[in-house]
């Protein structure tokens, strides 16, 4: 075996990363008693709540002091009535099995092995399934959907429709099973340039379907709150309440309501004060209306209350239509107009063409030819009472067309149509522009109009009447 190591020192590297690796795992025990303390038996109590928290050095229950461990931060996941401790970037899980008034027990329930590939990830629990998503590692982020596998104890990976890399600011609506990022920040340090390993921030808002495992496309991260969030990479401090995340940018405490994509800030300057005084957040949480904060000294929790009329509503939202969308529903109105348009020109040229070839038609025949019967009837109306220099009233025309019994809508359109037909025919046939028929408003009432022959075209008219009548 030696003299395979000596020509092959590549695996020989390779193999006390192995071991080294392995022993990391190993020096940790599979399960440690912890003395119980008051915020242990709280999380204990509090039967009906699910809740992720940050644990201080002091607070956490793992005796990882003397371990490779001793630097890594301790995470606190409850789902339901069980409690487990996670061991920050790594997959190690500790599981609360049993406890009395002086003593924890927690038990490790994995078999993971690697290590630092997912530091500052996600972890969430929905439907009794334990999830991890996003975080560091090797040099890059990712967006990566991890489950850890009770039977086999070991992570899988979750195939998704595509990655969307994560942020430190995500947020899990249990109740949806949405997992939502606002926008990514993409961190590859193997790639040249400081704002590769600062992160470049992209501004598609998305949130993740857990049912479906599909990424659904939400908007764009508005400009109000990337003025917030996409320059704010000193805390990764966050505190979760029902609707989204409070957190503190620039010792400005903001409420992010994800459900109905608001943000609010607060107008409490003592609960700024009360949460800047303990800005990493570690040992807090947020249940029914107060903020609890542990204070490791006293071993006693202070309460802060957490209400959202202390918040004013701020004009920004977190993301607005997605810029893209913008410019597909332009086109496709754009196109849309086009449609229409192209349909009117064509309708209205059919329709010219028509009535072009109804004119040519009529001009082909005999001028005796060109009024209907109805047609003639009101014009022998309109010119006998022109020859006695007396207008016709709007009742004698609905007389001659046959419409004095409808309804006054219909008696008028009639009237339009016939009188619009008469003096179109009329100016084709003399090739003048004089319509045959006139109006005027009567003397006596204003709101009704008369109608007789224009007294220039009288000659003409009757030389076509008795032309026809031959």
């Amino acid at each position: 075996m030696s003299y395979f190591f000596k020509k092959n020192p590549i695996f020989f590297l390779f193999f006390l990363s192995l071991m080294s690796v392995n022993a990391i795992a190993q020096g940790l025990d599979s399960v440690y008693k912890a003395p119980n303390n008051p915020f242990i038996q709280k999380i204990i109590e509090l039967k009906d709540f699910n809740i992720q928290i940050i644990l201080s050095p002091e607070t956490g229950p793992l005796p990882l002091a003397n371990t490779m461990m001793a630097a890594n931060a301790q995470h606190l996941i409850k789902n339901g009535s069980d409690i487990y401790i996670m061991i920050q970037q790594t997959g190690f899980i500790y599981k609360l099995t049993s406890y009395d008034s002086t003593t924890c027990t927690y038990k490790r329930i994995d078999h993971t092995i690697n290590l630092n590939y997912n530091i500052n990830c996600n972890t969430f629990f929905y439907q009794n399934q334990l999830f991890s998503f996003g975080g560091y590692g090797f040099w890059k982020n990712n967006g990566h959907l991890r489950k850890f596998n009770f039977e086999d104890r070991e992570w899988d990976i979750i195939p998704l429709d595509k990655e969307v890399i994560s942020s430190q600011f995500v947020w899990f609506d249990e109740k949806a099973g949405r997992l939502y990022v606002p926008f990514q920040r993409i961190i590859n340090a193997g790639i040249e340039g400081d704002e590769n390993i600062k992160g470049i921030p992209e501004f598609t808002s998305h949130y993740l379907d857990l049912k479906t495992h599909k990424w659904e496309k939400i908007g764009d991260l508005e400009s109000g709150s990337r003025d917030l969030l996409v320059n704010d990479v000193s805390s990764s401090a966050y505190l979760t309440y029902t609707g989204g995340l409070l957190h503190l940018v620039h010792d400005g405490t903001y409420l992010f309501d994800f459900i109905h994509n608001k943000m609010y800030k607060s107008k409490n300057a003592d609960l700024s004060q009360f949460l800047i005084r303990r800005a990493s957040f570690v040992n807090m949480f947020i249940y029914k209306g107060h903020i609890y904060s542990y204070n490791v000294g006293t071993k006693t929790f202070n309460l802060y209350p957490f209400k959202i009329s202390d918040f004013e509503l701020l004009k920004s939202n977190m993301w607005g239509s997605s810029t893209q969308l913008y410019y597909i529903l332009l086109a496709v109105t754009l196109i849309s107009i086009l449609i229409v348009f192209s349909i009117w020109l064509f309708n209205r040229s059919v329709k010219r063409k028509l009535e072009l070839t109804q004119l040519k038609l009529l001009k082909n025949k005999t001028v005796t030819q060109a009024f209907t019967g109805t047609e003639v009837s009101l014009i022998n109306l309109l010119l006998t009472s022109s020859l006695k220099n007396e207008n016709v009233e709007i009742y004698q025309i609905n007389h001659v067309l046959g419409i004095k019994d409808k309804n006054i809508g219909l008696q008028k359109k009639v009237r339009s149509d016939v009188m619009k037909a008469i003096n179109d025919k009329y100016e084709f046939i003399t090739q003048a522009n004089t319509s045959l028929i006139g109006s005027s408003r009567k003397i006596d009432d204003k709101r009704f109009y008369e109608y007789f022959i224009t007294p220039s075209e009288v000659k003409t008219i009757q030389r076509i009447i008795n032309n026809n009548a031959e």
